[in-house]
């Protein structure tokens, strides 16, 4: 069996960061390609490093040649003429942003609103054993079948019986009401001392997996099957563990533990660089919140918001009123009807006189002007969403459980669109969010320029594999 297969989750159990895919892990690391684009090229930069093993020094910190090469060989999976210039140029631009971003806000600000996913440092574990995995697995096949056995389990050396009161002792007792799948500090406690299971790897290294090993590897979901007490689950995730753990473990033998936490370092720069890029407003969702982007708009003054008022007046175009008609009907399948009429081109006032149920019908089903003032209601809405002179599909009204049911179908015949108040609540709300984006890529720019003109870079000619594109060239 293979070290992907044995470490695989089980069908239907929790779905873990998909580590092994391409897109997953390249995601930063071509985001980053644009991102070093924008920094300016002032950082002082000479050729100095002549070890084989360092692709750069940046001010002072190694960058291994290592994890260079597995970074590039990943951004080729997504852009095959990628060089290795522009890979090394952007792993530069990413760690010069991240140590920046980290001693600016901090790994609690730059991480919020992760509190349903994994925890930052298995991400980044799992990410690691996913990506040497997958540029790996032949050699780590051939190793794994050279283990007792021919599998991964040849590397466990006990696995103890999970005994029910100590459950109880961690997880309460089952079926237990509980408002939140955390275990408490007196919990993590009893957690470290079960035994899942024990190991020794390939290169001497011992240890065992306890239950909170397993615990603290779980997102939400995965806690919920702690939990609920699946053993089976436990075990899974202990052999998931445990393929990570013989993965670095190899790799650390064969590249050397100081160019494999290189790597890892390389990886945790990029979800640095994505997390500073979502708190000021890149590659979120206008609704989206972030701190940065909520103080900054708490600060908007008003002068502010008028100005952008001026400035962009075809994003408060709003509708003031519209002529409509409409067809009440009893059930769907007449509403139907009388739609596929309507789409054949039957007149809506003819129709709506002779099948609405409405109070209205004799007059065609004139709703007359409706302006789009207080709190619309249903029918009124359903009517600004419609497009002038097309006939809406049958929309079921939205009555109380005990209420007979009904159809509507709308005609809107004409339109007359205005702009928002410039002193509304509305135009506050959106020009303040919008100044403050605004703001904030402004200075996350001025980050980016100063990180590289104070930067010290040292490269070694050797790696290098195109001329520099966007760092400095030595004189």
């Amino acid at each position: 069996m293979s070290l992907a297969a044995e470490s695989a989750p089980l069908a239907g159990r929790r779905q873990r960061r998909p580590v092994d895919s391409p897109r997953a892990l390249l995601g930063g690391l071509l985001l980053g390609l644009t991102l070093a684009a924008a920094l300016p090229a002032s950082a002082e930069v000479n050729y100095a490093v002549r070890d084989a093993a360092l692709a750069a020094r940046v001010n002072g910190a190694p960058l291994h040649a290592f994890a260079l090469d597995t970074a590039w060989r990943l951004a080729r999976a997504k852009q095959p003429q990628v060089s290795r210039t522009a890979v090394l140029e952007t792993l530069i631009g990413e760690r010069l942003l991240a140590a920046a971003a980290r001693k600016s806000y901090g790994e609690a600000a730059l991480y919020s609103g992760q509190r349903v996913g994994f925890a930052q440092d298995v991400a980044l574990d799992d990410q690691l054993a996913g990506s040497l995995r997958g540029l790996y697995g032949k050699e780590l096949e051939q190793v794994l079948l050279r283990l007792p056995g021919g599998s991964l389990n040849g590397v466990v050396t006990e696995r103890p019986a999970l005994d029910g009161a100590a459950l109880d002792a961690v997880f309460g007792k089952p079926g237990q009401l509980r408002l939140e799948l955390a275990l408490g500090e007196q919990q993590q406690t009893r957690a470290k001392a079960i035994v899942v299971l024990r190991y020794a790897l390939p290169n001497g290294g011992k240890g065992a997996l306890s239950l909170y090993d397993i615990y603290r590897r779980q997102n939400v979901q995965g806690r919920a099957q702690l939990f609920a007490r699946q053993a089976d689950f436990v075990q899974q995730q202990a052999m998931q563990s445990l393929a990570a753990l013989f993965v670095l473990d190899w790799a650390r033998g064969r590249f050397g533990a100081a160019a494999v936490d290189d790597l890892r370092g390389v990886f945790a720069d990029q979800e640095a660089v994505l997390a500073l890029q979502r708190l000021h407003g890149i590659g979120i969702d206008t609704d989206s919140g972030s701190p940065l982007l909520e103080q900054l708009a708490r600060q908007v003054g008003a002068a502010e918001v008028q100005a952008y008022y001026k400035q962009h007046q075809e994003e408060f175009v709003r509708i003031e009123r519209v002529k409509a008609r409409h067809i009440r009907l009893p059930d769907e399948a007449s509403a139907q009807a009388v739609y596929g009429e309507l789409r054949a081109g039957g007149d809506f006032a003819a129709l709506a006189r002779r099948h609405s149920r409405a109070a209205d019908a004799r007059n065609g089903g004139e709703l007359g002007w409706i302006k789009h003032e207080g709190k619309p209601d249903w029918l009124a809405q359903l009517a600004f969403a419609q497009d002038k002179g097309e006939v809406s599909r049958p929309v079921r009204a939205p009555v109380g459980p005990h209420d007979p049911a009904y159809w509507e179908i709308v005609l809107v015949e004409q339109r007359v669109n205005g702009v928002q108040a410039a002193d509304s609540e509305a135009v506050r709300y959106v020009a303040s969010n919008a100044v403050a984006r605004e703001k904030a890529l402004a200075q996350l720019a001025a980050l980016r320029a100063h990180v590289l003109r104070e930067a010290r870079i040292e490269l070694n000619r050797r790696v290098l594999d195109q001329a520099l594109q966007l760092l400095e060239k030595a004189s």
